[in-house]
């Protein structure tokens, strides 16, 4: 969006802006993409034209004759627009434009005081003025004497700023809304003229409008006493990079789309019907400039015999006002924004319209922009009609207030809201309401939606400087270990199943666990699926036999799954791998060295003669080996057990570089006792790297069996000490 300092100046009488603005509206939400200065001219002045004749030694050159407040001057031209009894702009000498200053210059004989003014060299982008390029400023107007200064008349110290506003805000791109809500920023008063849209009309209007597929739809008539656009105007939109096409009814949509942000259109009255309607319309058609386009399911205002223009995107040439125009019809409308970018896309033209109604407006803007086309016509002595189906404007958003939730947003106590009551009362003056429950917004944000966008609303108004920094709170990055056991289980070898945690009771006699009761279910399907099984292992020998069958003889498997009254632990089953393989697995899957395992011989259905409990820390969490072949006869190692790493911690130690020691340990055991006890002794002396056996002895009732114990320098002299002194 592109505004004037000097424009935006006028809605806040009582204050004088400068370049400082743009801070201002950076505070706001908004972002300044860029400020400069309109015009780099100084000491031009105003000259009363006395008389105009050719210098009979040039071609070319015109001597024109001016009187200023300084005295009469001659200054010669080109330019052959120049005419008695009209006001010029002059360079007199000592003027200057930028790094140029004008003096006196003999040309063709004559003496040249300086140099006559061009919109051009004012500032002015002279191909967006109704007016000859290669003629100087000429004016006749009785308000400009010898003494007025250019500068003031024509705005020149003025500076032009070019905003982007918020995607989520059309509103936002208009004089109304920017300076309102900077006069409630500066805490001045905001003057906005009173449009009373029911007033002030000079005859009725007998054009009848149905919407139907537009949200609002509405018009009034004016009767053009003067077609022609008042220079004030014309500057204007020059200023704003629109180009003046000097025809009232069509430059006036182009102010009204700056000030009152809404697209809007004028017809020739005398070219439509007295019926209009909103609908789609495929076929083709004669756009503004004469261009044909064939378009598909766009969205028109429609007349008795057809398309009059395509809704907030172009007008037809059909319904074109011309500088013959004496009668115009204004409509404004509100549309689905999503048909108007498709009409854009249609004629394959974007226009300051199109864009505009292509985002979310609503019936307040469209209230606003058809009064203040009303006031403005009036205002300029245009005779003009009621308005015919004047929106409705709804309540704005209502939304629950919580001041717990803005105390936290804003880092603060409850009991130190306070700091906002300023801010309040300046909400309140760009149309907020507010009781202890409910906060309403205005009619004419559509963005509120939820107690958070009034929260931004706050702190905008408050000041985002004015929150004193705080460093954060941070805690030192932890690492979260994923690990995925089925995917260490499957690098092992092991194929996944997935099977019923319900069995039958004849199949549900294993329980390692000595669960002390089985669930049992109170209905079920069949009578194989009527427990939860207390072991896994039964579901695996299924599963394994069921493979063999299928003449698939090398069977490794593992499965994850729940049993008895919601426990979960891991099967494992294989025929490839032997009793040690497996028991290395189960080492490398739970990640601890603290395993033990001790015979397995007190459960009739566990072989007593291959099979171990598997002890963690002094618990039972499961067992390897085979079932007793009274079970199932089938040859597989087994295993089941639960997890005991889910809390597992990773501590880092110290890395020591130097060589380990080892020492060879012989124990004389009773033959049918195992060496674990003896194991376990070394461990509760030395945290050794490794313990093997190395040799085992039988000698009658005896047995003897000796241990490579591993192991850094002080922990061999720690075993040492205890067993080569005993």
């Amino acid at each position: 969006m592109i505004i004037s300092l000097r424009e935006i100046n006028k809605y806040m009488p009582e204050i004088n802006l400068d370049s400082s603005i743009e801070k201002s509206i950076n505070n706001l939400g908004y972002e300044v993409e860029s400020i400069k200065q309109f015009s780099d001219v100084k000491g031009i002045k105003f000259g009363y034209v006395l008389d105009v004749f050719k210098n009979e030694n040039s071609k070319n050159l015109n001597i024109v004759s001016i009187k200023t407040n300084t005295g009469i001057i001659t200054i010669q031209t080109t330019a052959t627009n120049v005419k008695k009894n009209h006001w010029i702009v002059a360079f007199v000498e000592g003027a200057s434009k930028g790094e140029i200053v004008f003096g006196k210059k003999e040309m063709a004989g004559v003496v040249s005081n300086g140099m006559l003014a061009s919109y051009s060299e004012l500032g002015y982008d002279s191909s967006l003025l109704p007016f000859d390029p290669n003629g100087v400023i000429l004016l006749d107007d009785s308000s400009i004497n010898e003494d007025l200064d250019p500068i003031k008349y024509f705005n020149l110290d003025d500076y032009i700023i070019d905003i982007t506003t918020p995607a989520n805000r059309a509103e936002t791109n208009s004089y109304y809304v920017l300076a309102m809500e900077l006069a409630a920023y500066y805490k001045t008063k905001f003057v906005w003229p009173n449009l009373l849209p029911k007033d002030n009309y000079r005859f009725r209007s007998n054009i009848k409008v149905s919407k139907n597929e537009a949200t609002e739809l509405t018009f009034f008539e004016a009767r053009l006493k003067n077609n022609k656009t008042s220079l004030k105007d014309i500057l204007f939109l020059a200023k704003h990079g629109i180009n003046a096409k000097g025809l009232y009814a069509i430059d006036l949509t182009n102010i009204a789309l700056l000030v009152a942000g809404v697209p809007c259109h004028v017809y020739d009255k005398n070219k439509i019907g007295k019926s209009l309607s909103c609908s789609k319309f495929s076929g083709e058609l004669e756009i503004l400039g004469g261009k044909k386009v064939s378009v598909s399911d766009v969205l028109a205002i429609k007349d008795e015999t057809g398309v009059i223009s395509l809704a907030s995107v172009m007008g037809c040439e059909n319904s074109a006002v011309d500088e013959n125009t004496k009668e115009v019809v204004f409509e404004v409308g509100l549309f689905d924004p999503l048909l108007v970018r498709h009409g854009a896309r249609e004629i394959k033209m974007d226009t300051a319209s199109s864009i505009q109604a292509g985002r979310a407006l609503n019936s307040q803007i469209v209230f606003n922009g058809i009064s203040f086309l009303k006031y403005k016509s009036a205002l300029d002595c245009q005779s003009v009609s009621q308005i015919v189906n004047i929106p409705k404007v709804k309540k704005g958003k209502s939304v629950i207030q919580s001041r717990k939730k803005l105390s936290i947003y804003a880092n603060c106590n409850i009991k130190d809201l306070s700091i906002f009551d300023d801010v309040e009362k300046t909400l309140k003056k760009i149309g907020f309401s507010m009781d202890k429950n409910r906060v309403i917004a205005p009619t004419y944000r559509s963005d509120i939606q939820h107690y958070e966008d009034v929260i931004e609303e706050y702190f905008r108004f408050y000041g985002y400087s004015n929150f004193k920094p705080e460093a954060p709170k941070l805690e030192l990055y932890k690492v979260a270990h994923s690990v995925d056991n089925k995917n260490i289980l499957q690098s092992l070898g092991y194929n996944e199943i997935r099977t019923f945690s319900l069995i039958s009771s004849e199949m549900n006699i294993l329980n390692p666990f000595n669960f002390e009761s089985t669930v049992k279910l109170m209905t079920f399907v069949s009578k194989e699926r009527e427990e939860v099984r207390n072991s896994i292992i039964p579901s695996l020998l299924e599963s394994a036999e069921f493979n063999l069958k299928r003449k698939i003889n090398n069977v490794s498997l593992f499965e994850h799954g729940m049993i008895n009254d919601n426990k979960f632990v891991y099967g494992l089953l294989s025929n490839e791998k032997s009793f040690d393989e497996i028991k290395q697995d189960i080492y490398n899957f739970l990640k601890v060295d603290n395993l033990e395992f001790i015979p397995f011989k007190d459960n009739e259905l566990i072989h007593p003669n291959v099979s171990a409990k598997i002890i963690y820390n002094g618990c039972f969490i499961g067992w390897i080996g085979k079932v007793h072949p009274s079970y199932n006869a089938s040859n597989f190692w087994v295993a089941e057990f639960m997890n005991v790493n889910n809390n597992l911690k990773v501590e880092f130690n110290v890395y020591d570089p130097s060589p380990l020691k080892s020492i060879d340990l012989t124990f004389t055991i009773n033959s049918n006792e195992a060496i674990a006890s003896k194991i376990s002794e070394i461990n509760e002396i030395s945290k050794s790297f490794s313990i093997m056996q190395i040799d085992s002895f039988t000698n009658g009732d005896k047995r003897n069996v000796t241990l490579r114990v591993t192991g850094s320098f002080e922990e061999i002299n720690k075993i040492n000490e205890i067993f080569n002194k005993k």
